[in-house]
């Protein structure tokens, strides 16, 4: 039995999964933009940590290792697309902390959320730097970075270029 169609299914419908949470966070992003209220601030940033929580870590995880199983099941290992592919994912990924996570999570310590690990740690609220640091924000580029990269390694994985 061919188990490889199932791998890739596995890989694809985890990836879409990890993308439908993640699309929640980067509605949060646009939304934030038109805020001015902490505690409205707040609960969009908690909507966002919830979405990019356990289920989506576990739905990349699951993606990734589904990946690789199926580039050596389909002996994808010796062509250059699943190199990118797997390249693009790591700089677009560790991209995003700085861009995205950090500068959201400034944010939320100046809407008075929670920091921390655990988010145990109590700030108190700077409404005035709050503003500030959303009218720094711009969604744009890190959108449509990730979109862009999203679908160049799709098309590398449907054309298999090379």
């Amino acid at each position: 039995m061919d188990v490889y169609p199932a791998v890739v299914f596995v890989h694809a419908a985890t990836i879409l999964l990890f993308f439908i949470a993640h699309g929640t966070s980067m509605a949060v992003a646009f939304k934030l933009k038109r805020e001015t209220d902490p505690s409205r601030v707040r609960a969009l940033l908690e909507l966002s940590r919830f979405a990019m929580g356990i289920p989506a870590i576990a739905f990349v995880l699951i993606g990734l290792i589904s990946g690789i199983v199926a580039g050596f099941l389909g002996d994808w290992w010796g062509t250059a697309w699943i190199w990118i592919s797997i390249a693009l994912f790591v700089v677009v990924g560790g991209l995003m902390t700085p861009l995205a996570t950090t500068r959201l999570g400034r944010i939320g310590a100046a809407a008075g959320m929670p920091q921390g690990k655990g988010a145990d740690v109590t700030v108190s609220e700077d409404p005035e730097a709050m503003r500030r640091l959303i009218a720094a924000w711009n969604p744009l580029p890190v959108a449509a970075m990730g979109l862009t990269t999203f679908l160049v390694i799709l098309w590398l994985m449907m054309a298999k270029p090379f």
